[in-house]
């Protein structure tokens, strides 16, 4: 089932309402989520798409594989083994607030964003999704920032886990979302043309894929979890707190270009 632009922002909120209640962190990546769809919805509404329909679309669809996930996992039911390691490292305390932010990122872009597009190749072309999909990929680089500052707030040790990604001047949250979003890219070219059993395998790899990225974002090694556990004792917050962080984060303002004298 494709939900609708506005369907689908209700159905955001009410997960993101759910796990607020329920002290759930997976409203944590929810949470972000529905800040990226609020910020489509608003640049949808300003103009700056060339086809605000389209991008409707493609963002209703890009959302409807998370929220189909989510509710097949909430019912026992099979999810992509990305999502089953994003969704049961939320029962666990260990795991800081980013962890759990790129685990989301991990499923939804390395394997979400790229089957995505592919299913909306015209003749096994991508020409025409090349514009939605650089559109998407703006809207999530343009947030990076706002996010970045939002959690600060609710984990104030967070640059320490910059170093556990070896990034140098990058954070990790941007390095993790330049890479995730080239191989989305390359998910969706090999995926377009390929239809039946030959697709689903691609699929199935493109998640065992992901599946292992997850792994490693969970139990980065004896260094990296020592330096994250010093992250975690400074994350206080209530994950409703956290929630509401994350999901009133939005695109900072560029500054002024100096004027000339």
């Amino acid at each position: 089932m494709t939900r609708s632009f506005d369907d689908t922002l209700t159905a955001l909120e009410a997960l993101v309402a759910r796990c607020a209640a329920d002290g759930d962190r997976r409203g944590y990546f929810a949470a972000m989520y529905l800040a990226v769809t609020r910020t489509v919805r608003d640049r949808v509404e300003h103009g700056t798409f060339a086809d605000g329909v389209r991008m409707r679309m493609f963002v209703a669809a890009f959302a409807g594989r998370y929220l189909a996930a989510d509710e097949a996992w909430r019912a026992g039911r099979p999810a992509p083994a990305a999502w089953s390691a994003a969704f049961d490292a939320a029962s666990q305390r260990r795991p800081i607030i980013l962890q759990h932010l790129l685990l989301g990122m991990n499923a939804h872009i390395n394997l979400d964003l790229g089957v995505t597009a592919s299913e909306l190749a015209v003749d096994g072309s991508l020409d025409a999704v090349r514009q939605d999909f650089d559109a998407v990929n703006d809207v999530l680089g343009a947030l990076v920032d706002g996010c970045e500052a939002a959690l600060g707030k609710v984990s104030p040790w967070i640059r320490l886990a910059d170093h556990v990604g070896g990034g140098g001047d990058e954070t990790l949250i941007r390095f993790s979302l330049v890479e995730a979003r080239r191989q989305a890219w390359a998910t969706a070219v090999r995926l377009a043309g390929l239809d039946g059993e030959a697709r689903v395998r691609a699929i199935d790899a493109v998640d065992a894929t992901a599946t292992r990225v997850a792994r490693y974002v969970t139990h980065p090694g004896p260094a990296g979890s020592a330096v994250l556990l010093l992250v975690r004792a400074r994350e206080r917050a209530a994950p409703a707190t956290v929630m509401d962080v994350l999901a009133n984060v939005r695109p900072l303002p560029v500054p002024d270009a100096p004027r000339s004298r």
